[in-house]
């Protein structure tokens, strides 16, 4: 069984008034976003694949490559189109390949998702089709509102969440079978955002959910779901990894 991360870096970091790819922005000290999660990404599994954009490519080729992991590798997405064609892609070049695997989804922004929580997913896919970490928060930008049918919401596309609910934290875990069961039914109908006008990635796990019983996972602390977007973001990853020296 092959083991798998796919990181989705295809965004540039202009909310983070950066000209660097997103992923390569520095977070604290000599440290950027694509460092943090290398080091807590790559030692136990079998392949990291970057989806980057052809400049952040470049960038790679430039300055990464000689020194990265030799079980990361880089795909490109030639257009930044949306997180639903970069996750097309992905899934659609793994499903080419004769190899079972599972595999953990994680976005490109999202530095704390550790090699625990890595493996405690890896661990849940033994037993479950898809497991998915959740927090509680206080008004969630996306709301996963459990129940049957789920409805997942993004505040985004102009919907309403509630002022309390529970929010992904950027990390997902699916077997081969489950993504091959779900994925070309959600293509088919994955809905347009009323607001951006994109397909997203999130409402495919009202999809899937029709298809197979998910693993909610309720038990991961807030800091692991923290992501790096915008300047606060930044500052706030930056203190965390300040506070966690000052402990060490």
């Amino acid at each position: 069984m092959k083991k798998v991360i796919v990181i989705p870096a295809a965004g540039k970091g202009s909310r983070l008034h950066s000209d660097l790819p997103k992923i390569f922005t520095a977070v604290y000290e000599s440290k950027s976003i694509f460092d943090l999660i290398v080091d807590q990404g790559t030692s136990h599994v079998d392949e990291m694949i970057l989806l980057l954009s052809p400049a952040g490519k470049e960038y790679f080729d430039l300055h990464i490559a000689s020194s990265a992991p030799q079980n990361v590798h880089v795909w490109v997405q030639e257009s930044a189109t949306g997180m639903f064609d970069a996750m097309n892609q992905l899934f659609e070049s793994l499903l080419n390949r004769p190899e079972d695997f599972q595999v953990i989804v994680q976005w490109g922004d999202q530095p704390f998702c550790d090699a625990e929580l890595h493996q405690t997913l890896f661990s849940d896919l033994n037993k479950f089709e898809v497991s998915v970490p959740l927090v509680w928060v206080s008004s969630p930008y996306v709301q996963f509102k459990l129940g049957s049918p789920l409805a997942v919401w993004e505040s985004r596309e102009g919907e309403k969440c509630d002022a309390f609910g529970f929010k992904d934290m950027g990390v997902f875990a699916f077997t081969r079978g489950s993504i091959e069961s779900a994925w070309p039914l959600y293509k088919l109908n994955a809905p347009f955002g009323k607001v951006t006008g994109e397909r997203n990635f999130v409402k495919f796990f009202e999809t899937i959910q029709q298809k197979t019983a998910i693993f909610w996972r309720l038990d991961q602390p807030y800091y692991k779901s923290i992501g790096i977007n915008t300047p606060e973001e930044l500052n706030e990853a930056n203190l965390f990894l300040n506070q966690k020296d000052q402990i060490r």
